[in-house]
């Protein structure tokens, strides 16, 4: 750590002054072989891939999540950022061969995201004890940016002493965008962001850890269009060896669970896409899988906001009465969004839900599972 440490901090520890501090840094580069150039050919890069939960992701990462990398994923709210973090805080412990790494998880929540169920139903999608992972992942509220920069330093004690191989910061920017308001504290603010990135970049290749930064994202006006971009400037975009945006499917983030994955910067990737899905058991290539020895699941997003339907004057949004006089807007889970989906395909009255295959209800409209169908026919006979 001394080694990889700057100047200015060294000589501010009491004691010290720039003239020892100086010698310390160099010493210790000296006895680390810091200060010889390697032949590329002898250089030993030492990654290991640990899976996203998801083969087309994997895909266009180029395998999966690479220890010794920062990896930034930005996108607007609802994309999947936060479920992909819990994915990997369950598929870093996975064993080798089997996708993962045998690490743990150290969690930095900004946010106040971190689920505790979420994390047992990935550890139960990839067989894996829900105790035993929840005991491997290491969880830390935060509560100011100066907080937020305190328990990054504390990660690198649980890499050293609990094989922490994966750091999550979940969101990066949140707290800080908070606290720094304006064009006056914008020097302020990236000198912070700066020694986050760079204590990061440290940890993650002094330990071979990877570290996974979920960043928020700013409406940026291009002349009549406007577009999302991350925030945080210049100083996170160069100190991310991988970029990913996740986009939603369409205008809304209700209406589907599909997202999108680009891969905006990468060392040696190509500037590729993919879609994957997000579940309440964590990022996948379907909304619904076998999970061995147990009864077929339909993983779906455990909270869909509908519409109020007062607030659409739309015909869409009118009640459409059946013949006993129940509307499918009387069955929970289907709103106004959900009832227009429904309407475009064929599905305009209770009976006509009723008559429909399960299945085919769900193939037929974005978003919405067997299981979920099932559920609303359910509701329906009720009525």
């Amino acid at each position: 750590m001394l080694a990889m440490s700057s100047q200015n901090l060294v000589a501010e520890i009491k004691g010290l002054g720039d003239k020892t501090a100086k010698k310390l840094i160099w010493n210790a580069r000296n006895a680390l072989g810091m200060t010889d150039f390697t032949a590329a050919i002898d250089i030993d890069e030492n990654i290991e891939i640990f899976t996203t939960g998801s083969r087309e992701l994997d895909r266009i990462l180029g395998g999966g999540f690479q220890t010794g990398k920062l990896t930034e994923v930005y996108g607007p709210f609802k994309s999947g950022k936060t479920n992909l973090a819990h994915t990997i805080a369950v598929t870093v412990q996975l064993p080798k061969g089997k996708g993962g790494i045998g690490g743990a998880c150290a969690y930095i929540d900004t946010e106040n995201t971190f689920s505790r169920s979420k994390i047992q139903r990935i550890a139960q999608r990839f067989e894996l004890d829900p105790k035993e992972t929840l005991a491997k992942v290491y969880h830390a509220r935060i509560y100011s940016s100066d907080h937020q920069d305190q328990m990054i330093l504390k990660a690198e004690t649980l890499c050293k002493n609990r094989n922490v191989r994966l750091v999550v910061v979940d969101s990066l920017m949140a707290l800080l965008r908070a606290e720094y308001v304006g064009i006056g504290m914008l020097a302020r603010r990236q000198g912070v962001l700066n020694n986050m990135i760079h204590a990061l970049s440290r940890i993650a290749e002094t330990y071979n850890a990877a570290v996974f930064l979920t960043n928020q994202v700013a409406t940026q006006m291009k002349g009549m269009f406007s577009a999302d971009d991350a925030i945080g400037g210049n100083i996170v975009a160069h100190g991310c060896h991988f970029r990913v945006m996740f986009k939603t499917k369409g205008f809304s983030s209700n209406s589907s669970l599909k997202r999108r994955a680009v891969i905006v910067d990468a060392p040696d990737l190509p500037p590729e896409e993919c879609e994957f899905f997000i579940t309440n058991a964590g990022v996948a290539d379907t909304e619904e899988f076998d999970l061995p020895d147990t009864p077929r699941l339909d993983f779906q997003l455990e909270e869909l906001y509908e519409e109020s339907e007062g607030n659409n004057d739309n015909d869409d949004s009118e009640d459409i009465e059946s013949n006993n006089g129940a509307s499918l807007t009387d069955i929970k889970g289907i709103g106004a969004g959900t009832l227009k989906n429904l309407k475009e395909n064929g599905i305009e009255s209770v009976k006509d839900l009723l008559d429909e295959e399960p299945g085919d209800i769900a193939s037929k409209i974005s978003g919405v599972s067997k299981k979920m169908a099932e559920e609303w026919q359910e509701i329906a006979q009720n009525l």
